[in-house]
This record gives C-alpha cells, sequence and structure tokens, in this order.
C-alpha cells in the first residue's frame, strides 16, 4: 500500500510535466518506465526509492479513480491496445545510486 497518496500524485504530475524525466524504452506493452535525476526529487519516504533494489506496490482502486485523469495519460503512452483499459495500476521504482537517478514504471492490467 502506498504511504503516502499526496506523493504519489505529485510524481505523476512531476513526471508528466518536467522536462528533465526520460521515457525509457517500452519493454511490454502495458507499462511505462521513466529515469530522472535524484537531485530532482526528494522522496518524504526513503522506501519508495530504495538503493539499487526494486520497490512495487499496487495503486489502491480509490487513489486509481480518484486520479484517473493523471493516469490515463500514462496509460496512453503504453501500446496497450485493450479496449477495456486497465483496472490496476502497479508502481515499481527503484534508486540507482550508481547512476544518480530515480527508476519509475508504472504497468496497467
Amino acid at each position: 500500500m502506498m504511504q503516502n497518496e499526496e506523493f504519489a500524485k505529485q510524481l505523476i504530475e512531476f513526471i508528466l510535466t518536467s522536462q528533465d524525466v526520460v521515457r525509457e524504452p517500452r519493454v511490454y506493452a502495458n507499462q511505462v518506465t521513466y529515469a530522472f535525476s535524484d537531485k530532482l526529487v526528494e522522496p518524504e519516504d526513503e522506501t519508495l526509492f530504495p538503493p539499487m533494489r526494486l520497490h512495487v506496490v499496487r495503486l489502491q482502486p480509490n487513489f486509481v479513480q480518484k486520479n484517473q485523469k493523471l493516469l490515463n495519460q500514462l496509460f496512453e503512452q503504453t501500446k496497450d491496445t485493450n479496449p477495456q483499459g486497465y483496472q490496476d495500476v502497479w508502481l515499481t521504482s527503484s534508486h540507482l545510486t550508481d547512476r544518480g537517478l530515480y527508476l519509475v514504471e508504472y504497468s496497467f492490467e
């Protein structure tokens, strides 16, 4: 469970609006991955960006519902052709300390 939904929303807004965020090449049709400097964002909870490890969390259904407009902007960047869209959103994140980057991936199911 995401401890701070407000930070989760701010993270999505940052990804969608910052020119310093790089979208990584797609690996799967239903996911989109981003990378950005670890100097650009100061997470409130270090567990969201564990050093050199992955943190995976399913976004709560009420968060997905409340933030559907923002999440749809991310979903539109996938190559998912499912006309039903998505029900679940998974957030995977990591702090790549050796590269000075935060990695954020959204998967839509």
